[in-house]
């Protein structure tokens, strides 16, 4: 799959053909959409997915199981991120956007996010729209709070809208 997605030219959308287990994080360096057909990606990397540096990429239409924190991280620059009927479900984060990734509007809709900081933004200036969706944030532990949605202190001027979507908080 990386091999496609380091193939591909701006614009272009790669499908995935079958169900894929991930050894390393997948990079999505490109403008590029990755239409999921379906499928299921399934990462025993931690990581599932890094948005890193892409202006206007798109992942839809997959099933993201993370074995560790992150099912999509947003980092280096990425903006304009469009995440549309994913259902990402990670230890930690299902949408992660990193302090690196400043300026960014990310885009998710008709999806399904399950994770403990389910939705994080750590960048200035960043905008998230979540329209349509399901947010399950799965905390339950005794020791340490999470959050469904979360604007950390380094992000300063960012906001998260929330339209037409459920929030289940465990």
């Amino acid at each position: 799959l990386q091999a496609a997605i380091d193939a591909a030219v701006d614009g272009e959308t790669v499908v995935l053909i079958r169900d894929v287990e991930l050894k390393e994080i997948l990079v999505i360096n490109k403008s590029i959409t990755l239409d999921g057909n379906g499928h299921k990606l399934t990462s025993k990397a931690g990581r599932a997915i890094n948005v890193s540096g892409a202006v206007a990429a798109t992942i839809k239409d997959l099933t993201i199981e993370a074995s560790g924190e992150r099912a999509i991280n947003v980092i280096q620059g990425a903006s304009n991120v469009t995440i549309s009927n994913v259902k990402a479900t990670a230890a930690n984060y299902a949408v992660n956007v990193a302090a690196s990734a400043a300026g960014s509007t990310i885009e998710i809709e008709n999806s399904d996010l399950t994770g403990l900081n389910t939705v994080n933004v750590a960048a200035a200036n960043v905008n998230v729209t979540i329209d349509n969706s399901v947010v399950n944030n799965v905390d339950n532990t005794a020791v340490e709070s999470y959050a469904t949605l979360k604007l950390s202190i380094e992000a300063e001027n960012s906001t998260i809208t929330v339209t037409n979507t459920t929030i289940n908080v465990a």
